[in-house]
């Protein structure tokens, strides 16, 4: 009697372990799925930057984790010429310049908060309060902008790619008016240029970023006037 009492809580114990161990997979299969499902709903499927609820998602951390007297910035790019890209050689043509330009940016954004396309031409790269200076977003948007137009990015491409980029550099209370601030400065900076995919040297678009630092970017200091006004 007593061996089938231990055959019998033998198998019991192999049933729960069997059991347990099921619940374990399928619980580990659905975090993957969720983890699948997060990652889609976040990111840009042309591209693979993060989406416009991705960049939210980012913001959201960074007003979370910011500090007393920290600072955010946000480099806003706008193809120049896209339409009429597309218009030449078809949209197929046109996703191919956005997937190479966004790598150039995923390349070059390196340990930015946030890199994304909001849709269309537009493209974003956030970078949070670790470290950062108004200096280091206007490196990296004229790096950006440089690197957008030179050869190598539109290697094989009958057109050469040109970008006009925005600064914003605000306090991180002010976090939510970054985007409409690196969107003012963008479109400055896009109104002060004539003429729209242009081919260009790299040594013409080196020369003209410095003449539009005005425009390009929204310094700390007007931010400043603007909430003493």
């Amino acid at each position: 009697m007593s061996g089938l009492v231990a055959v019998c809580a033998l198998f019991a114990c192999a049933v729960l372990a069997a059991g347990l161990l099921d619940s374990r997979i399928k619980r580990r299969k659905l975090e993957q799925q969720l983890a699948v499902a997060d990652r889609a709903a976040h990111t840009d499927p042309l591209t693979g930057l993060s989406n416009r609820a991705g960049l939210n998602r980012a913001l959201d951390h960074q007003r979370a984790t910011a500090r007393p007297g920290d600072h955010v910035a946000m480099i806003l790019l706008d193809l120049d010429g896209l339409k009429q890209t597309n218009d030449m050689y078809g949209h197929e043509f046109g996703d191919s310049v956005l997937v190479a330009v966004a790598l150039r940016i995923h390349e070059k954004a390196g340990r930015a908060a946030c890199a994304a396309r909001l849709g269309g031409d537009e493209f974003v790269v956030l970078l949070g309060a670790e470290g950062y200076s108004t200096g280091d977003a206007e490196s990296l948007a004229d790096d950006l902008c440089a690197d957008i137009a030179s050869a190598e990015v539109m290697a094989e491409m009958p057109i050469r790619c040109t970008a006009s980029a925005g600064v914003a550099v605000l306090p991180a209370h002010r976090m939510h008016q970054l985007i409409t601030a690196a969107d003012k400065a963008m479109y400055r900076a896009k109104s002060s240029r004539a003429g729209t995919l242009r081919h260009r040297s790299m040594a013409d678009v080196s020369d003209r970023i410095p003449r539009n630092r005005a425009a390009l970017v929204a310094l700390e200091g007007g931010a400043a006037k603007e909430a003493q006004g």
